[in-house]
This record gives C-alpha cells, structure tokens and sequence, in this order.
C-alpha cells in the first residue's frame, strides 16, 4: 500500500468516526440516551453496523468518544467566549460564560451520560476517562486566566469543578423550571463566594 493510499484510508477512517460521534450526540440530545439504538446511530451517519464496530469495539466505546468530543466542544467554545470577553480578570463575567455553556443543548449530552452513568457499571467505567481529560482541559485554560493568579492548581481543580457541578445542577432545574428572572442575582452571589475562596488561598 502506498503513502497517499494509507493517507486516504485513515483520513476515511477519521471521517466514519466524526460521522458515529456526531450522530451518537445528536441522539442524545434528541431522543435521549436510554432511547438510542445501534440502529438510531448508524442511520444518522449514514454507516453500517459493521462499519461502527469496526471504529469502535463496543456501543460504550462510541458512547465515551462522543462524551470526550462533547467536553472537547464546549471547553472549546468556553475558551473562545473569554478570550473575547472585555475584561479576563471579571470573575463574574467568567461564571456567566460557563453558566451558558452549561445550558446549551452540548452539554446536554454531558450531564445525561454521567447520570445514566450512575446505574450503568459498564458506562460509568467509559465515562470515568472521560470525565478526567474533561476535567483536566478546564484545569488547563482556566490557569492561563487572570483570575487564577496565584491559586494553587489544586484550589482551581476544587473550585472548577464546584462551578462545573453548580452549573451542570442548574441547566437540569433550568430546562423544566426556568428562573430568568432569579439568574442576575444568583449569578451574583455565586461569583461573591467564589471569588472569596479563591482570594483566601492565593499565594501572591
């Protein structure tokens, strides 16, 4: 086999996999992860069962893939939105751009796939390396924040997830029971305890 022949295939085998995950999260999102199929999946990416199982070796390994792409996703665009925000130092501005990520459909696939995880043994064992390269991107960008000068990286990785958690909590209540007008003043008051943690463990 040739260099450009191996080239294609493996570009051509990156493209199924984008296809399977991107149709693994449009089935979460819309019809739930209790509800998707094989079937459901390979439909939407237009790929047979055999092709998906010769991506992925199981269901679940598809399942992490497109959690690790969910939280590659919304970090990503996390990390853009601040980037743009007039002031990097105001904390408050920070939260609110984590806030709405948490609400958006994306993230969505997070918070379900981790609480199916709970009664699920065999995806709680997929999710939990998920979960670690999710947390350790957010570790990642949040240390190059103004606001994180001086914190220890272990006081970050508390209160990130802390926010993560609040935030995740919030989205789940917020879709069936939505508080638009308690968002300003919770937010508020949020950020306040937030940034007097970080304030009592900083070194500098």
């Amino acid at each position: 086999m040739t260099t450009q022949s191996r080239r294609l295939q493996a570009e051509r085998r990156a493209g199924t996999e984008a296809k399977l995950i991107d149709a693994t999260i449009q089935c979460v999102v819309e019809i739930g992860y209790h509800r998707m199929s094989v079937r459901e999946i390979c439909q939407r990416a237009g790929v047979s069962h055999g092709g998906l199982f010769g991506r992925f070796d199981t269901l679940f390994d598809l399942i992490a893939a497109a959690a690790v792409e969910a939280g590659r996703r919304l970090a990503t665009q996390f990390v853009a939105e601040v980037a743009e925000l007039p002031d990097r130092a105001d904390l408050g501005a920070i939260l609110e751009v984590l806030r709405d990520s948490a609400r958006r459909p994306t993230n969505a696939v997070w918070i379900e796939l981790n609480v199916a995880a709970r009664t699920d043994p065999a995806l709680a064992a997929h999710m939990a390396v998920a979960r670690a390269e999710y947390r350790a991107t957010i570790v990642e960008h949040t240390v190059t924040l103004p606001v994180a000068a001086g914190v220890p990286a272990e006081a970050l990785r508390t209160v990130g997830t802390i926010a993560l958690q609040y935030f995740d909590a919030s989205a789940i209540t917020d879709a069936a029971f939505p508080t638009p007008d308690q968002d300003s003043a919770q937010l508020a008051a949020f950020a306040t305890m937030v940034r007097a943690y970080l304030d009592s463990v900083r070194t500098e």
